[in-house]
């Protein structure tokens, strides 16, 4: 079985940041998840009590991608271009493994069915039922990067 192991490069994770955002003091976002950084996610583990630096939000980015990458590697058995492993670890970053594993679109890139993973991945923007803006541009952003190159036949 192949094991995919590439790293995300910068540009995968200015599309993180690009999209995320820096937030030095914790939040809560529209599922109602506690996120401090560029989207970190804070567990009961953490204690988030003040505002951390920039360079702390550049560890938890780096320590949550390590984590997105480990993920990857389980989900995905088959090659990737680096713009396809950037796209996916952006999904995973900010939907998590259950949803990404869920939705078919690894299933559905597989099996080379790129115009069906490109439309349920397009359609992942809805937090609580409620359609969200920024989760669509995410989403558009994600694909184009992932499918540039590829032929899409509907």
């Amino acid at each position: 079985m192949f094991h995919h192991r590439l790293r995300i490069s910068s540009d995968g994770i200015a599309l993180i940041k690009k999209f995320q955002g820096l937030s030095l003091e914790k939040y809560c976002d529209e599922s109602g998840l506690w996120i401090i950084g560029y989207g970190h996610v804070i567990t009961p583990s953490d204690n988030f009590s003040k505002l951390i630096t920039p360079l702390h939000a550049e560890y938890l980015l780096y320590q949550d991608l390590c984590e997105c990458e480990d993920n990857l590697s389980e989900i995905v058995d088959f090659r990737l271009t680096q713009n396809q492993h950037d796209a996916l670890i952006s999904l995973l970053f900010s939907s998590g493994r259950s949803r990404l594993v869920q939705t078919g679109i690894i299933r559905e890139i597989k099996r080379g069915r790129y115009a069906d993973a490109m439309q349920i991945w397009q359609n992942e923007t809805a937090i609580n039922g409620t359609s969200v803006a920024s989760l669509t541009a995410l989403r558009q952003a994600e694909c184009a990067l992932f499918f540039t190159g590829l032929a899409i036949e509907a």
